[in-house]
């Protein structure tokens, strides 16, 4: 088979273009390799070998790195690829959706990032099972945050080795197989994980949340110049500019209240309480630090969405109108109308994201199903040492696990996407109780999420109907408002938690904030 047959998957003026110019990207590409294995031996050489920095960096990250290592988690290259994508099917509308959910996610950020950070502090919690499985004294609520942590984690893992194998198929102009990538990939990551810890995770993420911005900043400067201007961007959209640029959007499928409840639900769930960024909030260096993280969070998002996502997304429709599959947008245009070697670069950043989030992801998983599950309940007087080892083994079979999921059953993906994200939204009321409402009672914390999860279940297998019917995130609207309702009426019906727990953790919020 040519290596133009191995790249089917992607446009074959793609294909050609990349096959006639492969030493330059593969020069790229070992060239970012070898800056990621230094940025390793550095972290490494810092790394204590002890389970409190293998997991929150002795809670000593600067705030520009706690920002640049929550920027780079949460964008992956699903999203450099996906999110210009969906701007080009479904218009500006989808961007609005996002700059909401960037404001109400630093807000977030901000408000609940300090509290965690404080009772971290105070009590030497590692993990979000630690937190609300200690407020609500309940082996369940822990057993919630761990099913929260594999679903979502084991989602997100998958979906970055699949783009991850397309991303480096498509470098390596076919001589690296689709399988092959996604192994390269695993083994990669592991290897980094598993010599540097959190630490090594967070210096990377640094690197390529820097490579990120910057490519980004360059190709926004690259379409411009081609557009002939800021305004030419929109303009050339022609008699498609109206409802690309209006409500609904394109696709006829945004309302006001769509608009904003996907961006507050969706980028909330991804930046806030998603396990891989609480571990993060621990790991901050000082309190003062998130005034500081939420300024440059929402500066640099937006700036990101602004200049990336939207620029991409729009001019991508300008230039290339008929598109069959626009998740290839970003790299068609970065080909169209940069240098080689830049365009290279681009795809090397899309790389990037996906190690600084698949190796955040299986990072998180390994400790929340080590601390919150087999520690908690299983074996409460484990040595940390043994502790750390059996992160070791759980982080390898996670990572087997995820692979033969990408190469057995991809289908499953979206799905199984959609329902994650959903469920670590679901553990929001139950944080919003253990740091800032101390009415908050165990029982609203067992059932509340409970029968959120089941309704958004439900309504993704067709069981229940969707009273929101929101064609973004079917079940989402619901399952969460449903949850908040019930948390807050159960709390009222039944006890708090007793006085001591309440003054263990508002009372010591009270005092330091």
């Amino acid at each position: 088979m040519t290596s133009l047959g191995l790249l089917q998957i992607v446009p074959p003026a793609l294909a050609e273009d990349i096959s006639s110019h492969l030493p330059q990207t593969l020069t790229v590409l070992l060239l970012y390799l070898a800056l990621l294995g230094i940025i390793s031996y550095l972290a490494r050489s810092r790394y204590t070998g002890e389970f409190s920095d293998y997991v929150t960096a002795s809670r000593n990250l600067g705030w520009m790195v706690t920002t640049l290592t929550i920027l780079a988690t949460i964008w992956s290259g699903v999203a450099l690829a996906g999110f210009p994508a969906s701007v080009y099917v479904l218009g500006a509308p989808f961007m609005a959706s996002l700059v909401i959910g960037i404001n109400i996610a630093a807000l977030t950020t901000w408000y609940l990032g300090r509290r965690i950070w404080i009772l971290g502090q105070e009590h030497g919690f590692n993990t979000p099972g630690d937190l609300l499985g200690g407020y609500y004294q309940s082996d369940t609520v822990r057993l919630y945050t761990v099913m929260a942590s594999l679903v979502f984690n084991v989602a997100y893992t998958v979906a970055q080795l699949l783009a991850g194998g397309i991303v480096i198929n498509v470098l390596s102009a076919g001589t690296i197989p689709f399988n092959g990538g996604m192994l390269i990939i695993t083994l990669v990551v592991l290897i980094h994980i598993t010599t540097t810890g959190i630490r090594g995770i967070a210096w990377l993420d640094t690197f390529n949340g820097t490579l990120i911005l910057v490519v980004l900043a360059i190709f926004a400067l690259f379409i411009m110049r081609s557009a002939g201007g800021m305004t030419a961007v929109f303009t050339g959209l022609g008699d498609l500019q109206i409802r690309h640029t209006t409500l609904p959007g394109t696709a006829g499928i945004f309302t006001p209240l769509q608009t904003i409840a996907f961006g507050a639900l969706f980028v909330t769930g991804a930046a806030v309480v998603s396990p891989a960024v609480w571990i993060r909030m621990y790991a901050a260096k000082a309190q003062q630090d998130f005034h500081r993280v939420f300024v440059a969070f929402l500066v640099l998002m937006t700036l990101i969405h602004v200049f990336g996502t939207y620029f991409i997304g729009t001019y991508g429709r300008v230039i290339f109108p008929d598109i069959e599959n626009p998740d290839f947008i970003s790299s068609l245009l970065a080909f169209e109308f940069m240098p080689f070697v830049l365009a290279s670069l681009f795809l090397v950043a899309v790389l990037a994201a996906i190690i600084s989030t698949t190796d955040s992801y299986l990072h998180v998983l390994a400790v929340t199903v080590v601390r919150d599950l087999v520690r908690s309940v299983f074996a409460p007087d484990m040595k940390q040492s043994r502790e750390l080892t059996l992160n070791y083994i759980v982080i390898t079979l996670a990572a087997a696990m995820s692979v033969g999921l990408a190469m057995l059953y991809p289908g499953l993906l979206t799905p199984l996407a959609v329902i994650a994200g959903g469920l670590t939204i679901q553990l929001l009321p139950l944080l919003f109780g253990a740091v800032a409402w101390p009415r908050a009672s165990t029982e609203a914390a067992i059932i509340a999420p409970a029968v959120g999860t089941l309704v958004l279940v439900g309504v993704r297998l067709n069981l229940l109907p969707d009273p929101f019917a929101s064609p973004m995130l079917p079940g989402l609207a619901a399952s969460f408002t449903l949850n908040c309702f019930l948390f807050v009426l159960i709390s009222f019906l039944t006890k708090p938690q007793p006085l001591e727990q309440i003054e263990a953790f508002h009372g010591v919020l009270h005092k330091k904030l």
